[in-house]
């Protein structure tokens, strides 16, 4: 339980967004269906529901925790912006893949907390994440 608790708080996530407990909302049922990684659902929420009804931050976070790669695109290019929270996410239980798409250069605002997500990738015993976000902060210093 210790573990669990510690774990919440070095992410700053709240539960009640990323397992939500109200079904009904629109961005519970977009949240929920990105954590499972239903695609078709995550689709049919942008479809019966307002861009503006949806939480579509928390639903990254919980796509990244789950390492559901194609859901954390569709939501990065229809405005998801916490970035960052995401990255701890992905980084704390080593999914590579969705870590790498978050720093990439290539994104107009890529995520910028890497020192603290290779810490906590660090801590977490995420090897493969804490060695892309020391080659990724290196590469970085380097080129200044």
């Amino acid at each position: 339980m210790a573990t669990s608790l510690l774990l919440a708080t070095t992410l700053g996530l709240h539960y009640s967004k990323v397992l939500p407990k109200d079904f009904g909302s629109p961005s519970s049922q977009l949240v929920y269906a990105a954590r499972n990684g239903d695609f078709t659902a995550v689709r049919r929420c942008f479809l019966d529901h307002d861009l503006d009804d949806l939480d579509l931050d928390s639903a990254l976070d919980a796509a990244a925790a789950y390492a559901h790669a194609d859901i954390v695109e569709f939501l990065v290019r229809f405005g998801a912006t916490d970035l960052d929270s995401a990255l701890l996410s992905a980084a704390a239980r080593d999914h590579v893949q969705i870590v790498a798409y978050l720093i990439s250069k290539d994104r107009r605002s890529p995520a910028t907390k890497t020192r603290e997500a290779q810490t906590l990738a660090s801590n977490m015993g995420a090897y493969n994440c804490d060695w892309l976000l020391t080659l990724h902060r290196w590469r970085l210093y380097r080129e200044r």
